[in-house]
């Protein structure tokens, strides 16, 4: 007798530190250990709830001892199952209940009771869809961001989102009567790419209906623009006086702090759009005619530069108000170039071409479709060999068409 009450004690203590109830929170099949799963292998779907707690390793069996709350206030004992495993499954109809597990050690005495645990069964109603308009946000075009649904059991506490694999857009609000619903999103939350619309409603129960798109109308953008574009100089041997190899110091050809006469053509690609900014190539080019005058000889030139860079574009008010940001290279090609004096023949004309690097940024202003207004800056960096480089700034102002 002292053996078999030994080993019974031992069982108690073991049992009491490894008995520990635990539940989950999502839909999974039975063999994931959760708190309830949907059978659906006949016409209505039935609602199994597993009730468990971990495996103690000294148990013999476990009853679970199932109550029913009345509409005395009073529970009362609707069922008893003895189980071998550490889990029990009943399938119970909407109402309030509770539950505590008896533990038996090896010699199939109790050894002790939980406390009871409470919990509440809830209608699990099948939600339905019928249709939904519209079938497609567009996001260059539209300024409404508005799903509206008909089907059957749509309830205010539903949950109803846009649905692809992993990714789930949820709106703002969703407003519910039962046979339809007004889905309301945010635009900053949109994706462009193919949806369901999902309906879950509390219980489980689920439906779904696709296809709803996400994307933009126009796929690519062409802009093209003509205006205005002055030269700044501001620093290089073009620009300032400069020291040659033999430290003589020489006069720079071009030192005026700006030249005026200048023109500009902006051709601007957007190849793709993301819901953060449009990816792009611009192609750009500029004449400015460049002529300082001293008393012993003029200068006299004509600045060709010719870009192709990458184009960030970000829209600030929608089809209204972008920035654009560029990054690139190209050449600038110094025309004509020569030195006339009040004495003697001036010097031969002569061309010089000179890798370049270009950086800019503008904002663009569409004021009436499809014309817009392009204003901004772009620094080049010239790159001549054995010379201070120069840089200069090209402010510059054009006027488009978006097609």
């Amino acid at each position: 007798m002292a053996v078999k009450k030994w080993f019974a004690l031992t069982g108690m203590f073991l049992l009491f530190t490894s008995l520990i109830f635990a539940q989950a929170d999502t839909e999974q099949a039975p063999e994931a250990a959760q708190n309830y799963y949907i059978d659906r292998s006949e016409r209505d779907p039935r609602f199994i709830q597993r009730l468990l707690w971990d495996k103690a390793d000294h148990a013999l069996r476990y009853e679970l001892i199932l109550e029913q709350l009345g509409t005395n206030g009073r529970y009362s004992e609707i069922e008893r199952v003895s189980v071998e495993e550490a889990f029990a499954e009943v399938s119970l109809r909407v109402g309030n209940y509770r539950y505590r597990v008896e533990v038996y050690d090896f010699f199939d005495e109790l050894a002790f009771s939980t406390e009871w645990r409470e919990f509440s069964i809830i209608r699990a109603i099948q939600p339905g869809l019928t249709s939904f308009y519209p079938s497609a946000f567009y996001l260059d075009d539209d300024e409404e961001w508005v799903i509206n649904l008909r089907g059957q059991n749509l309830l205010p506490e539903s949950e109803i989102y846009l649905k692809q694999d992993n990714r789930i857009i949820r709106p703002q609000s969703h407003d519910s009567n039962g046979s339809s619903s007004r889905l309301v999103f945010s635009e900053i939350s949109l994706a462009p790419g193919k949806y369901v619309v999902y309906v879950r409603n509390p219980g489980g129960l689920d439906a779904s209906m696709g296809t709803f798109t996400i994307s933009y109308k126009k796929l690519h953008d062409l802009n093209i623009s003509l205006g205005y574009a002055p030269i700044a100089p501001l620093y290089g041997f073009l620009f300032k006086d400069f020291t040659w190899n033999t430290s003589e110091k020489l006069d720079a050809p071009f030192p005026d702090s700006f030249y005026f006469l200048g023109a500009a053509a902006k051709i601007n690609f957007i190849i793709a759009k993301r819901s953060w900014g449009f990816l792009g190539v611009e192609a750009s080019a500029s004449f400015t005619y460049m002529q300082h005058k001293k008393d012993d000889y003029t200068s006299e030139a004509l600045f060709l530069n010719t870009h192709l860079s990458l184009l960030y574009q970000k829209y600030i008010i929608k089809n209204v108000f972008a920035i654009n940001i560029i990054l690139g290279g190209g050449f600038v090609t110094l025309l004509d170039f020569y030195y006339e004096y009040p004495v003697g023949t001036p010097t031969e004309k002569t061309n010089s071409f000179i890798p370049s690097a270009i950086a800019g940024f503008s904002a663009v202003l569409f004021f009436s479709k499809p014309f817009y207004i392009n204003a901004g800056a772009d620094f080049i960096q010239m790159f001549p060999p054995d010379n201070p480089l120069p840089g200069f700034l090209r402010p510059f102002l054009t006027v488009g068409v978006w097609l």
